[in-house]
C-alpha cells in the first residue's frame, strides 16, 4: 500500500520532521528513509515540495508509511517561506528541518527528544555531524577537521554558556542537526532575502533573543558534500544571503562586541558575490559591487577585481580564485 500522502493519522506525535524539497531527486529517498527508520517512532514527516515535482511525489509514494505526508506548493515560496508554510501542519511539540540531501542517524530523535523533554526551558538542541561524500560514505578526516575549525571539538556538552562566541565560531548548527521547541519558533523574521543561509540567520535570531541552546556532543546527522549542494554551485546565492544577514546585523546593532568581525565577514561575502557574478559573465553587476568595495574595504583584491571586470570573462577565474580568501564554508567544500 502506498503512503497516505495527504492524510495525517490520529495519534499526536512528539516531533515533526520537515524535509524542504526543490526539484532535486537524487538523495531525497535516503533522507526520507533515515527518518522513517528512527528508533523512536512517535513522529510524523512532512515533505514540503517547493517545485511541485511529479518525480518527488512519486518517490514519496514509494514509502508505505502513514507518518509520511507529501505537500506541494502550487507557486514557489522560497526556502524560508516553504518551511514556514509547513509549520502550519506541524502537530509535534518539537520540529526538525532536514535537507533533502542529508540523512539522520537512527538514534537522532531518541537522543534529542529526551534532552528537550528533560530541559523544558530549552529553545533548541543541536548536535555535531558527519561529513559524507556523494555516495554517503563518511569522511572521518574532514569531519574531524571541520569540528576543529568550528571549535566543536572543545565545546562542552550542555547548555551554551557563551552563545555569541559559539555563533561566530561557527559552532552552532541550526537546521539539519537541530531539534526546535515548536512553541518558541518565531517565523515573523522569515525574510526572503535570507535565502540559502536560513541556518545562519536562525542561529543569529535565537542568540540575539537570548534563548537557551543546548549542545549534544554526538554526531547524529550526515551532511553530504556534492557538486549540486548550495555551497558548491558557484553562483551568488550564498554570498548574497550572507551579505543580507551581516548588513541586517550591523544596521540593527546586534552583537556589538563582534562588530569588527561582522564587518570583515560582510566584506568577504561581498567580494565573493562580485566574484561569482564576474565569473558568470555578469560584468556590469560585478563592477558595481567591486566599485563599492573599493571605497569600503582597502585591499588589493578589490582593485584587482575591479580591473578584471573590464576583461573578457574567460580570463578572470584563475586570478580571482588566487586572491580569494578562505570563506566560512571552505573546509566542507569538495576540493
Amino acid at each position: 500500500m502506498n503512503a497516505k500522502l495527504s492524510e495525517i493519522n490520529n495519534n499526536k506525535p512528539i516531533a515533526t520532521i520537515i524535509i524542504p524539497a526543490y526539484k532535486r531527486t537524487k538523495f531525497i529517498a535516503q533522507a526520507i528513509s533515515s527518518v522513517l527508520e528512527q528508533t523512536r517512532a512517535d513522529f510524523d514527516l512532512i515533505v514540503t515540495d517547493d517545485s511541485n515535482s511529479p518525480e518527488i511525489h512519486k518517490i514519496c509514494a514509494l514509502f508505505s508509511d502513514d507518518r509520511l505526508i507529501y505537500k506541494a506548493n502550487i507557486e514557489r515560496l522560497g526556502v524560508l517561506k516553504n518551511c514556514e508554510n509547513a509549520l502550519s501542519m506541524v502537530r509535534g511539540e518539537y520540529v526538525l528541518f532536514l535537507n533533502d540531501d542529508d540523512f539522520l542517524d537512527s538514534d537522532f530523535l531518541a537522543i534529542m527528544v529526551e534532552i528537550m523533554e528533560h530541559n523544558s526551558h530549552l529553545a533548541f538542541a543541536f548536535c555535531d555531524h558527519w561529513i559524507v561524500d556523494e555516495n554517503g560514505i563518511r569522511d572521518q578526516f574532514r569531519s574531524d577537521k571541520h569540528a576543529v575549525y568550528c571549535r566543536r571539538d572543545t565545546l562542552p556538552e550542555g547548555e551554551l554558556k557563551n552563545p555569541v562566541d559559539a555563533l561566530f565560531d561557527g559552532s552552532i548548527i541550526v537546521g539539519n542537526a537541530s531539534l526546535f521547541r515548536k512553541s518558541l519558533i518565531n517565523s515573523s523574521m522569515a525574510y526572503n532575502e535570507v535565502g540559502v543561509c536560513a541556518d545562519l540567520w536562525t542561529a543569529c535570531v535565537y542568540v540575539q533573543a537570548k534563548l537557551p541552546i543546548y549542545y549534544v556532543n554526538k554526531r547524529l546527522l550526515s551532511y553530504r558534500v556534492h557538486k549540486d549542494s548550495e555551497t558548491n554551485r558557484g553562483n551568488s546565492a550564498l554570498p548574497d544571503s550572507e551579505r543580507f544577514i551581516y548588513n541586517f546585523i550591523l544596521q540593527e546593532g546586534w552583537f556589538q562586541e563582534k562588530k569588527d568581525l561582522i564587518y570583515k565577514r560582510l566584506g568577504d561575502a561581498t567580494f565573493r558575490s562580485a566574484k561569482s557574478r564576474l565569473i558568470n559573465g555578469q560584468r556590469d553587476e560585478a563592477r558595481k559591487i567591486f566599485r563599492t568595495g573599493l571605497w569600503n574595504y582597502k585591499s588589493c583584491r578589490w582593485i584587482l577585481g575591479y580591473l578584471l571586470s573590464f576583461l573578457p570573462t574567460g580570463m578572470t577565474s584563475a586570478l580571482l580564485n588566487f586572491v580569494q580568501k578562505k570563506d566560512f564554508y571552505s573546509n566542507v567544500r569538495v576540493p
